[in-house]
């Protein structure tokens, strides 16, 4: 996988390696640091910095989990401090 600046893109794509691990039978998904997102400057990732355990990347993480009933580590993502 190689990320983008599109996060919506990048979701979707992991999303679809995730149900594709999960249907060959995966039970541990690890996705590639900065999954969701590789902008073009480390300070374009502080605009997308979720609260801990709420946003919308972290969501995807859990939903995609229990969907394809896996365990799904997501590389680095950006957390406020």
């Amino acid at each position: 996988m190689v990320s983008t600046p599109d996060v919506a893109r990048n979701l979707a794509e992991a999303g679809r390696l995730v149900a594709e691990a999960a249907e060959e039978g995966a039970q541990l998904v690890l996705l590639p640091e900065y999954f969701c997102f590789m902008g073009h400057r480390d300070t374009d990732k502080l605009a997308l910095a979720e609260a801990y355990r709420d946003g919308p990347i972290q969501q995807f993480l859990a939903d995609a989990a229990r969907r394809h009933r896996v365990w799904v580590i997501g590389g680095t993502l950006p957390l406020k401090a």
